[in-house]
């Protein structure tokens, strides 16, 4: 099949979607759809819904109406189905800190199922990030950047369907941001679906597909790749044009 017949087929739709988490709503029937081997950026103001949309596409949260379906299935009732098929990174670190980087991923590993072998093979995805040193730090020690990018290390060493990666470039430096921005064309060519936030407009334009802007809990518009002034639009709504 070719690659843009490919890409017309959609992995992860959210119909409507509201979700309050009990005292605010923080998505407005938020609607949007992902596709195979594409990489989809969210952007737009603080408390926008962002992070809010990811907990949702990972089923990290039951949406209070509206739909989710997984490769054409209805699984509004059991989105903890997508578990199975995601990664999702947020901007604290889950677990333990007073552990090494090697038990972190360790335990992440077990948790996620991860078999010996590929675990075996961590070394490689850690090299490929600029972490492959960390193994004997304890987490506590760890920058930010250093955590973004072991977090990243983590959802890599599953391979899962949809990478969901809130604010992937936060915290690092010029190295760290090629490093990342590598890591997730590697990704997206492997056939995974990739969907990511961003506050600054580098990783958007220079990797997304699409860009959806989300503000009150839902998509208020959309910039594609393939437009005139992609960039030049996406920067506008992230308040960086002139």
């Amino acid at each position: 099949m070719a690659i843009d017949e490919t890409r017309r087929l959609k992995v992860l739709e959210l119909v409507g979607v509201v979700w309050t988490d009990g005292v605010t709503e923080r998505l407005s029937r938020l609607s949007l759809s992902t596709r195979p081997g594409e990489i989809l950026g969210l952007i737009g103001p603080t408390g926008g819904g962002k992070s809010s949309a990811l907990a949702v596409m990972a089923g990290a949260v039951v949406p209070t109406r509206g739909r989710l379906v997984w490769e054409g299935t209805d699984i509004s009732r059991k989105p903890a189905r997508l578990h199975a098929h995601t990664g999702l990174t947020t901007h604290e670190l889950p677990g333990p800190t007073d552990v090494t980087v090697d038990e972190w991923l360790s335990l992440f590993a077990s948790l996620d199922e991860v078999s010996a072998e590929r675990l075996g093979g961590r070394q490689n995805v850690l090299s490929a990030l600029g972490i492959e040193g960390l193994l004997e730090r304890k987490v506590s020690t760890l920058s930010r950047g250093e955590r973004r990018r072991m977090a990243l290390a983590r959802v890599s060493l599953r391979r899962p369907r949809l990478f969901l990666l809130d604010g992937p470039a936060d915290g690092l430096d010029g190295l760290g941001l090629r490093q990342v921005t590598a890591c997730v064309k590697e990704a997206a060519s492997s056939g995974s679906t990739v969907v990511l936030t961003a506050v600054a407009p580098h990783l958007p334009t220079s990797l997304c597909d699409r860009v959806l802007v989300i503000s009150g809990g839902a998509v208020v518009a959309e910039h594609l790749r393939t437009a005139p002034q992609f960039a030049a639009s996406v920067a506008g709504a992230l308040g960086w044009g002139s």
